[in-house]
């Protein structure tokens, strides 16, 4: 049984469940369109061909709609957390893991930035909700990087001057920042590619310790 709640605490079914999918999804697609400042209830329940009062059966309001899509992020990145499992110090090999790492979440921000940009505003802005997120969003990056970074202090790759935490929250920074200026980069000539092999070594060489190559 799902323990998916509506607004006034009951347990919704399947077929509710469907009705509130689809409000999500048309949430997400018209926040790329128009941005939240602009997005009102009826906007969405419009466009889902439903009501207002349906939609304020699942959400408060359309930051509530936006927070359960914010909630749903942590899940959908978990694959690319594989590529910070390996062990990044084997070469040429490890430097691949970086490119797959930075690649496969570009691709994430171009298809979740519009839900992840006001993820990351309204944890800036203080809202304990979304901060919590940003948290549980962050944590597996952050654990795998300050491990990495770690492991090269132990191994002499790196130097002990680097503090762990800063250094994984840079690399994180960056990973989270570039793909809303990777459009600004094309029209100066910059490619997608060449932004991805740019991150990828920085990321390698500063949680890894070895060189760029």
């Amino acid at each position: 049984m799902s323990d998916t709640t509506a607004t006034d605490g009951r347990v919704i079914g399947e077929r509710a469940l469907q009705t509130r999918r689809r409000i999500l999804e048309t949430t997400a697609a018209l926040l790329r369109e128009q941005g939240a400042l602009d997005l009102k209830v009826m906007d969405v329940a419009r466009e889902v061909g439903t009501s207002p009062a349906t939609f304020y059966q699942y959400f408060a309001d359309v930051e509530d709609a936006i927070f359960a899509l914010s909630v749903e992020m942590i899940e959908k990145v978990a694959p690319i957390h594989a590529q910070m499992a390996a062990d990044w110090n084997e070469g040429a090999s490890g430097l691949d893991h970086a490119r797959r790492l930075v690649s496969e979440y570009t691709d994430f921000w171009d298809i979740n930035g519009a839900v992840l940009r006001i993820m990351l505003l309204r944890a800036d802005e203080r809202d304990e909700r979304f901060r919590q997120i940003r948290r549980d969003y962050n944590a597996p990056f952050m654990s795998a990087m300050v491990a990495k970074v770690r492991a090269a202090q132990d191994s002499g790759r790196l130097t002990t001057a680097l503090d762990a935490e800063a250094t994984a929250g840079a690399m994180l920074a960056a990973l989270d920042r570039l793909p809303n200026y990777r459009k600004g980069f094309e029209k100066r000539g910059t490619s997608r590619e060449a932004m991805i092999e740019t991150v990828a070594r920085l990321l390698y060489s500063s949680l890894s310790g070895e060189p760029f190559g």
